[in-house]
């Protein structure tokens, strides 16, 4: 799985992930507007290919596992972000679209650890409910 990119057309957008050694890299490419919409199935379609590949990095035995010691992300009311190095990730729901809203701002792609994917398919199972 390791150079198998899966690319994703959602709602608003496609994305695309990869496993990258001990990371998942992630892309976001915008049809039109400043972020990618996640229907309901979109998600729960990401949320299993997230949990695919974090569970096969998890279980590689050469693996350096990182010990989850504070919440990684930030919250402002119902938007919850992650800063990555120079970038930021952001997710929320969308009331008027009825989807979940992803964009990021920095590179135009991000690697991942695995606490950081955790968090963000936490918040993508919350917000899907």
């Amino acid at each position: 799985m390791e150079n198998q990119v899966y690319n994703w057309f959602v709602k608003n957008g496609n994305i695309q992930i990869q496993k990258k050694g001990d990371c998942i890299s992630l892309q976001l490419n915008y049809e039109k507007g400043e972020y990618c919409l996640l229907t309901h199935s979109d998600a729960y379609e990401i949320i299993d290919l997230l949990t695919q590949i974090s569970k096969e990095i998890w279980e590689n035995p050469n693996y350096q596992r990182q010990p989850y010691t504070h919440q990684l992300f930030r919250d402002n009311g119902n938007e919850y972000y992650w800063k990555i190095g120079a970038s930021q990730i952001l997710i929320k729901y969308n009331e008027t679209e009825d989807a979940i809203e992803i964009k990021y701002k920095g590179n135009s792609s991000m690697d991942l650890e695995i606490n950081h994917v955790i968090e963000i398919i936490q918040i993508i199972e919350q917000l899907s409910r």
